[in-house]
């Protein structure tokens, strides 16, 4: 797993790639435009610096999901730096899922413990989002998906309450700033990949 990030007014120009958030680079392999972060020879996240002379990009923040086409010029970067390439993703880890069960939480009078469908599997988790009900679809981060601070969401339990995934907010998915509902889904079937439908 990895996943891009740009915004040129507070990063530069200056496409970032995590890797594994939850290490260090205690090293850096420059070539050109290319700068490999690498904790001992671990590759952990690649700047690709002046970005905007190779290719335009116009998102800012977030990148859920890189094409092949996104992809075809920073492999070629990768390529002249004598660094590996990064591969296609078969999934952003942002996943539909269908409300299907509803309780008020044991021990947190403002968060309810809810029950998903993710396409034939349940998962559990819980939420202070107040707009759910049964039978909302909602958008999902799945066990070590990257999101949009860089930080990655790890399944848990929490008061012996699983956590299977993390309920999404418009804010989260980057497609605006409202943070206090989860985001609601009208189309998509349960389990299919949010950014890649």
């Amino acid at each position: 797993m990895y996943r891009f990030y740009y915004n040129r007014k507070t990063g530069g120009d200056v496409l970032y790639c995590v890797i594994n958030p939850s290490s260090y680079p205690d090293s850096v392999h420059k070539v050109g435009d290319v700068a490999s972060l690498y904790h001992g020879k671990e590759r952990v996240g690649i700047n690709f610096l002046n970005i905007s002379a190779t290719m335009k990009i116009k998102a800012e923040g977030m990148i859920p999901v890189a094409s092949e086409e996104f992809l075809a010029p920073l492999n070629h970067m990768l390529d002249n730096a004598g660094e590996e390439e990064l591969p296609l993703l078969a999934s952003s880890l942002y996943s539909i899922a269908e409300v299907i069960g509803l309780e008020e939480h044991p021990l947190d009078e403002k968060k309810r413990i809810v029950h998903l469908n993710l396409g034939g599997g349940r998962i559990d988790t819980v939420t202070r989002y107040s707009n759910l009900e049964i039978g909302s679809k909602i958008v999902v981060a799945l066990d070590h998906c990257l999101r949009r601070d860089g930080t990655e969401f790890l399944a848990h339990s929490e008061r012996n309450i699983p956590l299977d995934c993390e309920i999404c907010s418009e804010k989260d998915l980057c497609l605006g700033e409202e943070d206090k509902a989860a985001f609601l889904v009208e189309e998509g079937e349960p389990g299919k990949d949010f950014f890649l439908r």
